[in-house]
C-alpha cells in the first residue's frame, strides 16, 4: 500500500509552490503541464483525506478543486486562442460528479474540448464526448449517434460504458446495475494488475489504487437518473466516498481565473 501520508505532504507542498510559481502566459504545453501537475498533487490530497483520515467532506472538497482547476486551465487557454487540452483527460470530470457537484461538472463539460485532436483515439474522444454530454444532461437523441460509433469501434473495450450508459438513458435500473458490474470487474482486473507490476508509478498511481473515481462519477450520475444500484459494496468505491456532499466548495485552492459563479 503506497504510504499516503507521505505522499499527501509531499502534495501539499508542491501544490503550494504550483500555484504560487503559475504563469499564466507561459506556453501551452507548460501550462498543460502545471495544470496536470496541480489535478495530480490535489488528488492526492483528496485520497489521503478520504483513507488516511475518513473525511469525507474534506475529500469532496479536494475534488472540486481538481475540477474547477481544469476549467480555469481550460478557459484561460481558450482566451489566449491556444487549443483546450484532450477531450480524454477526464479526470477532472470524473472528479466533479464523484463528489456530486453537478453545476461545476456541468460547467466543466461546457468549456471543455469538442474537437477529436490529432493523438485521441476514436473510441478515448467519443467516450470524452459522451461523458461530457452525461455531465450536461444531453438527451438521448443527441448522444444516440456517439453511442452507436463507440459502439462499433470499440465494442470490445468500451461495451459497458455503451450499456451504462444506454441504462441511464433510458432509466433502467437493473441495466445500469448489470453495466456497472461488468465495468466495475474490468477495472478491478486492471487495478491489481498495475499493483503488481514493476514498472508502474508510485505517485501517479498512488491516487487510483483504491479509490475508482470513474466509478463514483456513474454511480453519481445513476443516482440522479433515480437508477443507483441498491449495493453499498463495490470495492473502489466505498460508501464514505458516496456520501452527500455537504460541504460548500468556494473557489480555493486555484490558478487565477473567473470563479463558478461568474463564469
Amino acid at each position: 500500500m503506497p504510504n499516503l501520508m507521505s505522499l499527501r505532504s509531499d502534495a501539499a507542498a508542491e501544490l503550494g509552490a504550483l500555484l504560487r510559481s503559475f504563469q499564466p502566459d507561459a506556453d501551452r504545453d507548460v501550462l498543460l503541464s502545471d495544470g496536470e501537475a496541480i489535478v495530480l498533487d490535489l488528488h492526492l490530497v483528496a485520497t489521503a483525506t478520504l483513507l488516511v483520515d475518513g473525511n469525507a467532506q474534506g475529500f469532496f472538497l479536494g475534488l472540486c478543486r481538481m475540477a474547477e482547476n481544469w476549467r480555469r486551465l481550460i478557459v484561460l487557454l481558450r482566451s489566449r486562442n491556444l487549443p483546450p487540452p484532450s477531450v480524454r483527460r477526464l479526470t477532472p470530470l470524473h472528479a466533479a460528479l464523484a463528489a456530486g457537484h453537478f453545476r461545476l461538472a456541468e460547467a466543466l463539460a461546457a468549456v471543455s474540448a469538442t474537437q477529436r485532436q490529432s493523438d485521441d483515439y476514436e473510441d478515448e474522444y467519443l467516450w470524452g464526448c459522451i461523458l461530457q454530454g452525461l455531465a450536461r444532461q444531453e438527451s438521448p437523441t443527441t448522444l444516440a449517434p456517439l453511442l452507436n460509433r463507440l459502439e462499433v469501434v470499440a465494442e470490445n473495450t468500451h461495451g459497458p460504458h455503451v450499456a451504462l450508459t444506454r441504462a441511464l438513458l433510458a432509466r433502467d435500473a437493473e441495466g445500469f446495475a448489470k453495466a456497472f458490474e461488468t465495468l466495475h470487474h474490468a477495472h478491478g482486473s486492471d487495478i491489481e494488475a498495475r499493483a503488481k507490476a514493476f514498472d508502474t508509478p508510485v505517485t501517479a498511481f498512488a491516487p487510483h489504487r483504491f479509490i475508482w473515481l470513474e466509478g463514483l462519477a456513474l454511480l453519481r450520475l445513476a443516482a440522479r437518473a433515480g437508477v443507483a444500484p441498491e449495493t453499498t459494496e463495490y470495492r473502489y468505491c466505498p460508501p464514505l466516498a458516496r456520501l452527500p456532499m455537504t460541504a460548500v466548495y468556494r473557489g480555493d485552492w486555484t490558478i487565477p481565473g473567473a470563479d463558478l459563479d461568474s463564469a
